[in-house]
């Protein structure tokens, strides 16, 4: 296999890797694993094991905190922001998760947000999320459902701002991404959005994140892309850009059929 995922080693984690990328997600807070060698970790990965320092692996190269992380979503319900994320499992949003593909090169989690939104007329959020082999990008699915037939919905991608970093909107791309530090012990990170820009409303500054907000219909899925990479678990020694990273998601901009 090429592809693996995991689930509850810390509840309530979901995650899913290529042999290039790993990502996790826990309460719509989105994160990496930054790796050092092209292998799969969730299969290794030791229940209780702290990777918030470097392991023979790798490393946990982004702390979400408060905020959506790397790709996690806010849902615009006729202008009003509903974050489809729950920092410490808090708030009304019920969650569940499972996995619904597993092949040798392909694997997919469902992860499902219930009671997003309007108290009388809420929705349910459903994300499918996607490790594919020699990929290092995840694609992502995202389908709300329910609510009331005549909201205007929309949904805003997000990165949270790390606190040293340089930060690029590339609209004619549709990518979205920063580079820079988070804290000394994880080094230069990157995090990057690849979304289908003919869909694009604005952009937007939230206290912790950047986003892109995208238009979007009750029971139509959004398809983008999320990526991340960690400086340290790179093979050569290189002086990389946030041009240079951008181009790296223009790539697979192309790949993804979102470009």
């Amino acid at each position: 296999p090429r592809v693996a995922w995991a689930q509850d080693w810390v509840p309530p984690n979901i995650g899913w890797e290529s042999e290039q990328a790993a990502y996790r997600c826990y309460w719509g807070q989105f994160d990496f694993f930054g790796k050092k060698r092209a292998e799969l970790i969730y299969p290794i990965m030791k229940a209780g094991e702290s990777y918030h320092g470097e392991l023979e692996w790798g490393i946990d190269a982004l702390h979400v905190n408060e905020t959506c992380g790397l790709g996690g979503i806010t849902l615009y319900v006729n202008g009003k922001p509903h974050p489809v994320y729950s920092p410490g499992g808090k708030g009304a949003i019920v969650w569940s998760k499972k996995l619904i593909e597993e092949t040798k090169d392909v694997v997919a989690i469902e992860l499902l947000a219930e009671h997003v939104g309007p108290e009388d007329a809420p929705y349910t959020v459903r994300f499918k999320c996607s490790a594919l082999a020699n990929r290092k990008d995840s694609p992502i699915q995202v389908t709300m459902e329910g609510g009331n037939p005549n909201d205007t919905i929309e949904v805003g991608l997000g990165i949270r701002k790390l606190p040293q970093e340089l930060f690029a909107v590339d609209k004619e791309a549709g990518i979205l991404a920063n580079w820079g530090i988070q804290e000394p012990a994880i080094g230069w990170i990157g995090l990057g959005v690849v979304y289908p820009k003919a869909m694009v409303v604005r952009t937007a500054e939230l206290p912790n994140e950047h986003q892109v907000i995208v238009r979007a219909e009750n029971g139509k899925p959004v398809n983008y892309c999320i990526q991340g990479t960690w400086l340290k678990g790179r093979r050569f020694d290189r002086c990389p850009t946030l041009s240079n990273w951008v181009g790296d998601l223009k790539e697979t901009a192309k790949i993804a059929g979102l470009d």
